[in-house]
């Protein structure tokens, strides 16, 4: 265990693993944490436990939450959603429970994982909850909507008792929020590196970026086949895709990559559904997105309507593939990885 500034500390970093969003975040953070002395013991499950471990993190397991359903490109029964994800809860809150009164951290961290941050409200024990949204939405009837208002109701409590929450995002502090701009990893190659792994010689290439939840079917076929029909001299490079390899020509299936922040720079084009953690790697590396929101997910509803997109945009495909293509635009550099290991040090230590 290394020294941050004279303290000797430890942090139990739980992690959501719906998706590799949020162990995508980790993998940013995790290493800031580090470099700054800190001793860092990750907790998520099944593939984003497997992700993070790649870069070479302690991670332990714990019992994972469920993915939404989605049919036809659309969120379906949140309601049994939310009762599945409170028994993944439960069980999971046992575990890490008597993880942290193992490890006895100095702080807790969770990225939308909320059973770590729950036992570090109840134990005294400092914690800090990185989350992207603070208000749900999900319910679209009558009985859905009532399981939802129960779970925001403790949700709400969960926000006010933690020490810290940080938005990796742009906003208004207020309370214990603090915005600390949108988290990513560093890209690792340049776009050269990148075509030539690909064995791309030229015209570039369109990615298409599969959901780590492995959702995002319905947006791949109409991205797919207006690509076919585009006429663009260029490649389609799918990532991500763990089912039924894609194929066609000028197409190009790369599989579950780990780097996929590389791909996501190198593209003249980004395709992919609204997953924040893909929309703020295409943003910070100038890279034009195209963000298809699953239908009455609020979630990614909110992030596609922030840059102009619908569910319904998927229809016109084509249209929006031939005016997005090859528009680049300045890269942002966001430094949220940074800032968040940052604040949580200074959480701990209470010194510059």
């Amino acid at each position: 265990m290394g020294n941050v500034v004279g303290l000797a500390v430890r942090i139990l970093y739980g992690v959501s693993s719906i998706g590799l969003g949020h162990a995508s975040r980790a993998a940013a953070v995790a290493p800031e944490l580090e470099a700054r002395g800190a001793e860092v013991l990750l907790v998520s499950s099944g593939r984003a436990a497997e992700f993070l471990r790649s870069y070479g993190l302690d991670v332990r397991e714990a019992t994972g939450a469920p993915v939404p359903v989605v049919e036809g490109g659309k969120m379906v029964r949140p309601g049994l959603w939310y009762l599945r994800y409170w028994l993944a809860y439960r069980k999971g809150r046992e575990e890490v429970c008597r993880m942290l009164d193992s490890v006895k951290p100095d702080v807790v961290v969770g990225d939308e994982e909320f059973a770590s941050l729950a036992c570090a409200v109840e134990r005294g024990v400092k914690s800090v909850m990185i989350a992207d949204e603070l208000a749900l939405g999900f319910a679209r009837s009558v009985l859905s909507s009532i399981v939802e208002r129960r779970v925001e109701r403790w949700y709400r409590w969960l926000q006010r008792s933690v020490t810290s929450i940080l938005v990796p995002d742009f906003g208004e502090d207020s309370g214990n929020v603090r915005h600390i701009s949108p988290i990513v990893r560093r890209v690792t190659k340049s776009r050269e590196e990148v075509l030539a792994d690909l064995g791309i010689e030229r015209g570039g290439f369109i990615l298409f970026s599969m959901s780590g939840s492995g959702v995002g079917d319905f947006v791949l076929r109409a991205a797919l086949d207006a690509f076919l029909d585009s006429g663009l001299d260029c490649h389609f490079v799918v990532s991500g895709n763990s089912g039924k390899r894609v194929e066609g020509e000028s197409v190009v299936d790369i599989g579950l990559v780990r780097d996929n922040q590389n791909f996501v720079a190198a593209a003249d084009l980004v395709i992919s559904t609204a997953g924040k953690s893909t929309i703020d790697e295409a943003a910070s590396a100038g890279t034009p997105i195209i963000a298809i929101p699953i239908l009455h997910h609020a979630e990614q509803e909110r992030n596609a309507a922030e840059l102009g997109y619908r569910f319904e945009d998927v229809s016109r495909m084509k249209e929006l593939m031939l005016e997005k293509f090859g528009r680049r635009v300045e890269p942002r550099r966001y430094g949220g990885a940074a800032a968040a290991a940052e604040a949580i040090r200074l959480l701990v230590t209470g010194s510059p």
